[in-house]
């Protein structure tokens, strides 16, 4: 440190906290509106500015050792409650921040005493400098796809290695900003630097790696989509085939799409001597358009029978059983099923398992739920696989109506 007075403290602190403050929240996103995230923030600056300061000019020493640690823990705790992260992306993006904070407060530093004579002002200017470049590039060239990433982390990422990649940026930080080395000399600024290179380089990598299993498996999912959509199609087409047959079909709620694509698929599942038991209370508008509900209806029902069939086999003799639950509460649109499945059926982060569910039609059940900002959760019951979901009615009656 290049030392200064408590006004320089000042000035130092306005720069670092408010540095730490702007990065963290151009790769986080608030839980809350903007205005309420801004005026919580700015009751935060000044809180840790005012009690930083009257800490520097109480004892300097005990500051020197404690307060840099002291003031971002506080931070810290403030971020991971006021993210929309889960707390392990929040901890790994506050790691990530203080890494960077340490890029342009000991670029400042350097720069001050190898060029301008240890001038704390060159000091201090030299970090407003860099915080720009730095803010600057995260805003214009990477800042979308780190928010976006943190749903590729939260998939795809497991736990330990996040700990890893935090590891790393403290370890970085903790051999940059070692307040036992005071030498300030070339080979000591090469250290420094080859240290941000290499820690900086690691998390880039490993960044680039997960984004790609990421970038992958949602083209994955999107295949998997298009390969739905074809088999919905082709479904449709046979219950309107079987409709042409059978004539009128059993009438299972007042809703004609709903009530007929559930009469097929209750027919089919009987000519497979499973039980079915239906139990729906929806009228012609279920609020919902109807592509969004047969997405979901159909692709559970596959699901279901493939249950059933695989549970048979396991288990010839065991009773096969499809149940289903409508009901329409205000704005709410609540869909129970439960299918007999193998003893075995498990879930992989709370989704049904490819080989127990055949492999197609989740994610567009879980795409459509969370189009309407719905709420879901999968399973195995004691060899009963459950699914529930809770979806929100549109306000808007001519985009719930549609299709």
């Amino acid at each position: 440190m290049l030392g200064g007075s408590v006004a320089i403290a000042l000035v130092r602190m306005i720069v670092s906290i408010g540095g730490v403050i702007l990065l963290f929240f151009l790769i986080s996103e608030s839980r809350f509106e903007k205005r309420k995230t801004v005026a919580v923030c700015l009751c935060l600056y000044v809180a840790l500015i005012a009690a930083t300061c009257i800490w520097y000019a109480i004892s300097r020493q005990t500051f020197a050792r404690m307060g840099a640690l002291v003031t971002y823990l506080c931070f810290g705790v403030f971020a991971v409650w006021i993210s929309r992260d889960s707390i392990y992306v929040s901890l790994y993006k506050l790691a990530l921040v203080f890494y960077l904070m340490s890029v342009f407060m000991i670029g400042g530093i350097e720069i001050a005493v190898f060029f301008f004579g240890k001038n704390v002002w060159a000091d201090i200017a030299g970090r407003v400098v860099l915080l720009g470049l730095i803010a600057w590039f995260i805003d214009r060239k990477v800042k979308s796809t780190i928010r976006g990433f943190s749903d590729y982390v939260e998939n795809e990422l497991d736990r330990f290695s996040v700990a890893v990649m935090m590891l790393s940026l403290f370890f970085g930080i903790a051999f940059i900003l070692n307040p036992e080395v005071n030498d300030q000399t070339p080979y000591r600024l090469m250290q420094i630097a080859m240290n941000f290179f290499l820690t900086g380089i690691l998390q880039i990598l490993v960044f680039r790696l997960y984004l790609h299993i990421g970038i992958e498996k949602t083209y994955m999912q999107e295949n998997q989509l298009m390969e739905m959509s074809h088999r919905l199609l082709e479904r449709n087409m046979e219950l309107l085939a079987a409709a042409g047959e059978d004539g009128l079909s059993e009438k299972i709620c007042d809703n004609a799409a709903v009530n007929r694509v559930l009469s097929a698929y209750a027919a089919q599942a009987e000519r497979e001597q499973i039980k079915v038991m239906l139990d729906v209370e929806l009228g012609g508008d279920s609020g919902i358009p109807n592509i969004d509900l047969m997405t979901i209806l159909t692709n559970a029902w596959e699901n279901a029978l493939y249950g059933c069939l695989e549970a048979r086999k396991e288990e010839g003799r065991r009773e096969n059983v499809i149940r289903l639950m409508i009901r329409k509460k205000k704005n709410k649109l609540v869909i129970y099923f439960s299918n007999t499945c193998k003893a075995g059926a498990g879930l992989e982060k709370g989704l049904p398992r490819p080989e127990d569910s055949g492999g197609i039609g989740v994610m567009s059940i879980i795409k459509t739920v969370e189009k309407f900002d719905g709420e879901y959760d999968f399973k195995n019951d004691n060899g009963v696989f459950v699914f529930r979901l809770v979806m929100n009615i549109p306000s808007d009656r001519n985009f719930a109506t549609a299709g």
